[in-house]
């Protein structure tokens, strides 16, 4: 009897570790990343952001699905390649919609720092996510340098622009309220590819 329950325990053992290895090598595990990082649009101050994990495709494309908000609309944007949502919030007319994915953002300050400011790259890498048919809202003068700067100083930045030093950086601008919108309470998202 000994030996058996000694040998189902070794036999439980080998299939824990077993399973442990599974994990660390799981198909799904990806180093496609994408780095969304929030700048309030009146005070250029980071807010925070989120890594989102995608599974591995070639190229990266920001595909937008933009309701126009007769009352209520949205702002939806996908990974084109994978067909994975990168951001979506809602847009009020007369009123504050919300972001609803990524459910919350990882605050400032649980983001490292470094000494060195990541140089800006040139404004030819810089692109706007465009949305809607017309005026997005833009402000006249959009000053990316000082976007830039409030972003410049955090280790994923400087990771993700040494792994990928020629991609884009997106700016989105999103507006949860329109009409009379409030623009204290907009933000811009940058989005940056590993």
């Amino acid at each position: 009897m000994k030996k058996t329950f000694i040998i189902l325990g070794l036999v439980t053992l080998f299939a824990s570790c077993s399973d442990d290895n599974e994990s660390t090598t799981n198909p799904g595990d990806s180093d496609n990343k994408v780095l969304l990082l929030k700048v309030d649009l009146l005070t250029n101050a980071f807010e925070g952001g989120k890594e989102l994990t995608f599974e591995e495709a070639e190229g990266f494309t920001i595909s937008p699905e933009y309701v126009s908000p007769g009352d209520f609309g949205s702002i939806k944007l996908k990974y084109q390649q994978t067909g994975e949502t990168i951001f979506d919030g809602s847009i009020v007319w007369n009123g504050l919609g919300q972001m609803s994915y990524p459910a919350a953002l990882n605050g400032a300050n649980s983001f490292p720092v470094i000494d060195d400011e990541v140089p800006m790259p040139s404004a030819s890498q810089f692109e706007y996510v465009e949305y809607s048919d017309g005026d997005m809202g833009l402000p006249a003068a959009v000053d990316q340098e000082a976007i830039w700067e409030s972003i410049s100083h955090l280790q994923k930045v400087k990771d993700y622009r040494a792994s990928n030093p020629a991609a884009k950086v997106y700016l989105f601008l999103y507006t949860p309220s329109v009409g009379v919108g409030n623009p204290a309470e907009w933000d811009w998202f940058l989005i940056l590819k590993n």
